[in-house]
């Protein structure tokens, strides 16, 4: 009986944990290339997760890049139509090394909202650049 209940208490705290963590945020990996000389790139689109708008960073990691020491990152809305539809800073600068770092939204999506990550390579000015990481829009 005790193995029982030792075994229903470690389920209920491994299904609370998991759900905790599923309710905050969709991770996405991508992989492209950016091209010389300060080329915007498209690389990702993900639709925010989380509800909580006091939630009002998106989190990026490099864990590849073809050559250079980091990239610019930041966010668009998806069908963004106007002078400006970024919801971050363009010139946040993101270190390829394989940690997350958190970026400030200037304007935070709602959830359900398609966030775009955007990275740029101000850099390597003579070619075209890989990279590859992981992303949540949170």
């Amino acid at each position: 009986m005790k193995h029982k209940g030792k075994l229903a208490i470690a389920t209920l705290a491994a299904s609370v944990l998991f759900a905790a963590t599923s309710a905050f945020a969709a991770t996405a990996t991508f992989s492209g290339s950016l091209p010389a000389n300060q080329g915007d790139t498209e690389i990702s689109t993900v639709a925010r997760a989380n509800e909580d708008t006091a939630v009002k960073y998106f989190s990026i990691k490099i864990t590849s890049l073809g050559s250079g020491t980091y990239v610019r990152a930041w966010t668009e809305k998806s069908g963004g139509i106007g002078a400006n539809p970024n919801l971050s800073d363009p010139y946040n600068q993101v270190a390829f090394d394989s940690a997350y770092h958190t970026i400030n939204y200037s304007t935070v999506p709602t959830k359900g909202t398609n966030v775009i990550l955007n990275l740029d390579n101000p850099v390597v000015t003579s070619s075209t650049v890989s990279v590859s990481g992981a992303w949540s829009p949170n």
